[in-house]
């Protein structure tokens, strides 16, 4: 991890990735996060900030993620145009683009009532 990040510089994406494992329901599942990462862009490539997991952009291979829905980070939250997220600042916009109204947006509370049943 960097010390630290231009916002200018970051994207939003989520991971998506292809089971090995056969489900009943005619051959494997697909599987995709909630959670929005962020990622600088290397090449081709998605970085993600802080495990350093360099995701692409299409699936190639049976259970590793790739990325989805990427968009910049600025184009998302506007008011972040030129600001510098040092290394601690990171979680705390990890924690904004990830509040819990945005996932409520999203349907994630309702999925965790219904797995709570």
């Amino acid at each position: 991890m960097k010390e630290s990040y231009n916002a200018d510089d970051l994207y939003l994406a989520r991971f998506k990735w292809i089971s090995s494992r056969n489900t009943d329901y005619s051959g494997p599942m697909d599987k995709e996060t909630e959670i929005k990462y962020l990622f600088e862009k290397e090449g081709e490539k998605y970085k993600e900030i802080f495990t350093g997991f360099e995701a692409d952009i299409i699936e190639e291979y049976f259970d590793l993620p790739y990325v989805i829905d990427i968009m910049p980070l600025i184009q998302v939250h506007e008011n972040l145009k030129g600001t510098i997220f040092h290394r601690l600042g990171m979680l705390t916009l990890f924690n904004v683009v990830n509040k819990k109204e945005n996932q409520e947006e999203r349907g994630f509370q309702k999925k965790l009532e219904s797995d709570n049943k």
